[in-house]
């Protein structure tokens, strides 16, 4: 029972309206692309490209790299 006396189950079933279920799946690819451009740098060098008002070239993504790269040697490495 919950707090307003109904079953759990019947609760459970109200909640399931027609296109809820996609929208969620929507919602959870979209955080799930998101994570995989963090990792993979794209998000980066989105925000490398707007920070420095360029737009993508070959030039851009080098400098990227290496700011990138003098930004991960200035870091303390621990252990």
């Amino acid at each position: 029972m919950n707090p307003r006396g109904e079953h759990v189950e019947a609760a459970a079933k109200r909640q399931w309206k027609p296109g809820v279920l996609a929208r969620q799946a929507r919602e959870a690819a979209v955080v799930f692309l998101s994570t995989l451009r963090e990792i993979f740098d794209e998000s980066a060098y989105a925000r490398f490209l707007a920070r420095n008002q360029v737009v993508s070239s070959r030039a851009a993504y080098g400098e990227f790299l290496r700011e990138n790269a003098a930004a991960k040697a200035k870091r303390l490495k621990c252990c």
